[in-house]
């Protein structure tokens, strides 16, 4: 599959972006620990913090900013939402208090919001359909490779200056990225520009009468909230259970959740344009098979005791996990007509968010409060959650430990409605898409 030099620039550029869009989400699942001990804070504050301050406002931001890109310049909009998302990051930095980090948190997620709906569109106009889930994976390769910066590089910063200097040296270089997409890239010409872009009610409506539609968007939901959920917990598992320092954790992270979506990715948005493009149905079948694999290899990760054999199913269940991730974004834009597609993407957004991180965060955190409350006594609270203390009592630190191992396994449950889902989504694709592409490609 070939694509020209201006089209590499789009991908690289975007997906450096997109690198940085996650590194400035990812930072706070690095130095969450170190912020939990300084302000005394629970796992449900700090899944509140990380994931559902952060989800709020990105789910509910994202469905005006995608109506926006179907009538302005959707480079405008990637601009301004990616030099906010960086300064807001910065500011984290500053935050004296819980309140003021959520505030801070909260503006993240109103700049990461336009981010993905006019990407998406874009990718829709710029490229015909048997490429764009490859060239959606490949710019999704920047969520893998701005993890493992931020975890590696964020890590090693509040390791040895702090949680504090972490945010500020992460969130400024989207400032320069901002000001080169700008300069560097014109906006698409739109393939129905001589079409107004429909009402929002039009669209909902659009979206609510297609089973696929629908079923991707929950099934994507499913499989966020688990993966949300590791994102954020996973280099606190390491720490309370194996004892691991927070650059020690970052770097495991890294090498097991960073590397395994990057992979998983990019081999899925290949395998989903060269056995489905022309056989739409497999478009809900692999991800039905693929997270039918990660179920057991995810319970089986969490369940171990030994940190190696941890990480390498943690690999193995992550990379199934997120194989078909991208490439569901790009196909359910071919269940709509393409004024419509920028809100659809923030519609699917929405959901992915919604259930992903925000429900998902808040609901494990709360489950590992409780589960460690009961492994503990009803003085975990008092005696465990203390402001400015990063050494709490053994007790403490394996009733955490533990509560949080246990939580982890409860949510790995919602893969098998994930599975139902997609299946569903795979039984009304390939007639869903014909109806709306009259048999050819949009």
């Amino acid at each position: 599959m070939r694509f020209a030099g201006r089209d590499w620039w789009f991908i690289g550029l975007l997906g450096t972006i997109y690198a940085f869009n996650f590194i400035d989400r990812m930072i706070i699942a690095v130095v969450g620990e170190p912020i939990r001990q300084e302000f005394g804070l629970s796992d449900f504050q700090l899944g509140i913090m990380g994931g559902a301050a952060f989800a709020l406002f990105y789910g509910g931001i994202g469905i005006p900013l995608a109506r926006l890109a179907e009538r302005i310049s959707r480079i405008g909009i990637v601009t301004v939402a990616t030099a906010l998302w960086s300064l807001m990051t910065m500011v984290s930095g500053a935050a004296g208090s819980y309140a003021q980090l959520l505030l801070a948190r909260m503006g993240v997620g109103i700049g990461e919001a336009g981010f993905t709906p006019p990407v998406v569109s874009m990718i829709a106009d710029r490229f015909v359909p048997e490429k764009r889930a490859t060239v959606f994976s490949l710019i999704a390769v920047g969520v893998s490779v701005g993890g493992a910066i931020g975890v590696l590089g964020g890590g090693w910063i509040a390791q040895h200056f702090g949680w504090r200097m972490a945010f500020v040296v992460m969130g400024a270089p989207g400032l320069v990225l901002a000001l080169l997409l700008w300069l560097t890239i014109a906006e698409p010409a739109r393939r129905s520009a001589e079409s107004a872009a429909p009402p929002f009610t039009v669209v909902m409506r659009r979206v609510a009468r297609s089973w696929a539609f629908m079923g991707f968007t929950i099934g994507s939901g499913m499989v966020a909230l688990v993966g949300f959920g590791l994102n954020l917990f996973l280099i606190p598992l390491l720490i309370r259970r194996f004892d691991f320092a927070v650059g020690e954790a970052a770097l495991a992270f890294a090498l097991t959740f960073s590397a395994a979506t990057a992979l998983g990715g990019v081999v899925g948005g290949v395998l989903a344009d060269r056995f489905a493009s022309k056989i739409p149905g497999r478009y809900g079948l692999l991800p039905v098979v693929s997270t039918a694999l990660a179920l057991p290899l995810y319970l089986a990760a969490i369940y171990q005791d030994d940190w190696r054999r941890l990480a390498a199913l943690i690999f193995a269940a992550t990379f199934c996990l997120y194989a078909f991730l991208p490439t569901i974004m790009t196909v359910t834009q071919r269940l709509v007509e393409p004024r419509m597609r920028a809100t659809a993407a923030a519609i699917h957004a929405f959901g992915q968010t919604a259930f992903g991180l925000g429900m998902g965060s808040a609901f494990l955190g709360y489950m590992s409060d409780w589960l460690a409350a009961m492994h503990y006594g009803s003085a975990y609270a008092r005696d465990c959650l203390v402001a400015g203390v990063t050494a709490v009592s053994a007790d403490c630190a394996v009733a955490s430990g533990t509560g949080l191992q246990q939580a982890l396994l409860l949510l790995g449950l919602f893969l098998l409605l994930a599975i139902a889902c997609y299946w569903l989504a795979g039984r009304f694709i390939a007639a869903e898409i014909a109806a709306v592409e009259g048999g050819s490609p949009s």
